[in-house]
């Protein structure tokens, strides 16, 4: 697979659509799945702010744990 480029097209869809909704940026729920870690990357990569929020449901710590380590990871590595 070319996961580059694909990586590339869905920033780009992401940022034309924040760009055309008029809005700065994105807010996503952490779960401390891979879903929501991807989803959370991806929305980093377009350079727009983006707001994650923990959100534990009937779930085990260590994954409510990992979402707050994947957002420690997003502050470190990305500005937006």
């Amino acid at each position: 697979m070319k996961h580059q480029e694909i990586i590339q097209h869905i920033v780009s869809w992401l940022t034309t659509y924040s760009n055309h909704s008029k809005t700065e940026g994105f807010v996503v729920g952490i779960s401390g799945g891979i879903d929501s870690a991807l989803t959370s990357t991806l929305c980093a990569l377009t350079g727009k702010k983006v707001i994650c929020l923990n959100m534990p449901i009937r779930q085990y710590k260590t994954e409510y744990d990992r979402g707050n380590e994947h957002i420690e990871w997003l502050k470190k590595n990305y500005n937006g």
